[in-house]
């Protein structure tokens, strides 16, 4: 398998991802038949990453050479020189590493990953790159500071990236552990910013809780918001498509659906069932996007 695998990662790594060749890849090699692969160390977007070719994350990277390409377009466009930004489900990294690449020595990055194991994978990432302007924390991010049940898988587990926190309906995981709870609007504070230009939020169905708890920091900075909406996650943490379209109507953002050309606008009540979003704060959603460009530049 070895030989079909590096053929494969060769390819992938310089056509990135056509339609119709994950579907190939997945035959030969999907994630799952790879976690006695060994660990790439791959350059990409001027930082060092190191994959694991059996993680979601890093078989991707391994394969294509990246993971979420359309949602890292977003963040070079709204991430400037000396900004700041939050990426709540850091994970590995990966996302992180691009933010304060982009941000550079003068900005400030918070990344939040609650899975010990995860997270000590992120922190290697980022000691691999000399980030020292990347501040870890690892707390779930909730509408209240307090402690939860948190389902933590290992690093080298195929779904690693699939740590939730556990409802009490949903209590008995053998792998939970007790950990802290903070809103953001608990932490920021302590970080002195004077701008925060994105939050990312990736923490499988407990995207409104997290934004719930950070009325204030969004109230105070307008920053863009990415986060991902699943249907099937939903229920977890409440965040219905009304729940939310509210929330971001009272706030004065509006909403955009993050695909592979450029986004598009959410028509109300009819989302998809599994996408990134995009929160874009008025004025700026009147002014930043047009039909026949691209997305928005710097701020």
């Amino acid at each position: 398998m070895s030989g079909t695998v590096d053929t494969f990662a060769w390819i992938g790594r310089r056509i990135g991802k056509p339609p119709g060749w994950e579907r190939i890849v997945r035959l030969f090699a999907a994630p799952e038949k790879c976690g006695n692969l060994p660990e790439v160390c791959i350059t990409r977007d001027g930082t060092r990453f190191v994959a694991q070719p059996g993680v979601v994350v890093g078989w991707h990277v391994a394969f294509f050479g990246t993971y979420e390409p359309e949602v890292r377009k977003i963040f070079r466009a709204v991430l400037p020189a000396n900004g700041a930004a939050v990426d709540i489900g850091a994970n590995v990294g990966w996302h992180t590493l691009l933010m304060a690449s982009l941000v550079g020595d003068g900005g400030r990055v918070l990344a939040v990953e609650p899975n010990p194991s995860v997270r000590a994978r992120l922190q290697e990432n980022l000691s691999l790159n000399g980030f020292s302007h990347v501040e870890v924390s690892p707390y779930a991010i909730m509408d209240s500071d307090g402690v939860v049940t948190f389902h933590s898988p290992e690093a080298a587990d195929m779904a690693s990236g699939a740590g939730h926190v556990i409802t009490a309906a949903a209590e008995g995981d053998p792998g939970a552990a007790r950990i802290e709870a903070r809103r953001l609007d608990s932490l920021v504070p302590s970080m002195g910013l004077e701008r925060l230009d994105l939050i990312k939020i990736d923490i499988e169905g407990f995207e409104w809780p997290a934004l719930k708890g950070a009325e204030q920091t969004i109230a105070r900075f307008r920053p863009h918001i990415v986060f991902e909406y699943l249907a099937e996650c939903a229920d977890r943490g409440g965040g219905t498509p009304a729940v939310l379209e509210q929330f971001f109507r009272r706030h004065g953002y509006r909403l955009y659906a993050i695909g592979r050309s450029r986004p598009k606008a959410l028509a109300e009540g009819r989302w998809p069932p599994a996408a990134n979003l995009w929160a874009v704060p008025s004025p700026e959603a009147d002014t930043l996007i047009h039909p026949e460009t691209d997305i928005p530049i710097h701020r």
